[in-house]
């Protein structure tokens, strides 16, 4: 069976449970390296509402006097019951021959995207994107390729522009190690989903600024010698180690 039979396969199995929970397939991941790894990535669906923000699923409370509490996001027991019934599905029908392991889970803040679609809702994001092939800037236009935008790349990160039936559109960024979102002296770059290998939005995590060291003490003047016998309290005592703990103590 090819990865994308078997995606196809495990989201018909998960799907019925996952929406008896109120829950949505966002995708699944196949990642063969040494064993087989299957990532099942479930989520709240997006508010018809708003189309913006997820709807929340409503929590099991015991207390009926209190307010109903609602979730953002995909619970645990709700994704070790979607694993329990997938799991139990692909074991009956032996769809995996080798070993595997079996992960469901909800997609994250640094999520994938596995349709264009799903990157909508992600407008002003910084999005990274890993290509099969290299893109340049303007490829495919009547201008082409510009040599001062610094050819091809087959890695791209920049801020979610625009998203077409076929393709979406970066402004080219960096991120400083203290996780400032630096724009590159580009032009917009459109990259085509049909060259996109693995297309993820990226959590900015903006470094807490350390704290100034403050001035240096200057050091205490050291007291003048004094020509006759040194006062007692300033000979250095000798010491020996506690039987208790080891720590030194002065005699």
């Amino acid at each position: 069976m090819t990865d994308d039979a078997l995606k196809e396969t495990i989201t018909h199995i998960a799907e019925p449970v996952a929406t008896s929970l109120g829950l949505v397939i966002w995708g699944v991941e196949i990642v063969r390296a040494g064993r087989t790894v299957v990532r099942l990535f479930v989520d709240v669906p997006f508010s018809t509402a708003t189309d913006t923000q997820p709807a929340p699923a409503p929590i099991d409370n015991d207390d009926t006097d209190a307010p109903a509490l609602v979730a953002l996001s995909a619970s645990l027991g709700q994704c070790e019951e979607i694993s329990r019934h997938v799991a139990l599905a692909l074991e009956v029908e032996d769809t995996i021959p080798e070993a595997y392991v079996l992960e469901v889970s909800t997609p994250g803040l640094t999520r994938l995207f596995f349709s264009l679609d799903q990157m909508r809702h992600y407008m002003g994001d910084v999005v990274e994107a890993r290509l099969l092939r290299a893109v340049a800037i303007n490829e495919g236009t009547p201008e082409g390729p510009n040599p001062s935008h610094g050819g091809p790349r087959r890695i791209w990160r920049g801020e979610l522009l625009a998203v077409e039936d076929d393709s979406f559109t970066l402004a080219p960024a960096t991120i400083s190690p203290e996780g400032d979102v630096l724009p590159e002296a580009l032009p917009p770059v459109v990259i085509p989903w049909e060259a996109v290998r693995r297309a993820s939005r990226m959590y900015i995590f903006r470094q807490p600024q350390k704290p100034g060291k403050g001035r240096a003490k200057a050091p205490a003047n050291k007291p003048a010698a004094s020509k006759g016998k040194a006062d007692a309290a300033n000979k250095p005592g000798k010491t020996k180690k506690s039987k208790s703990n080891g720590s030194e103590e002065n005699l």
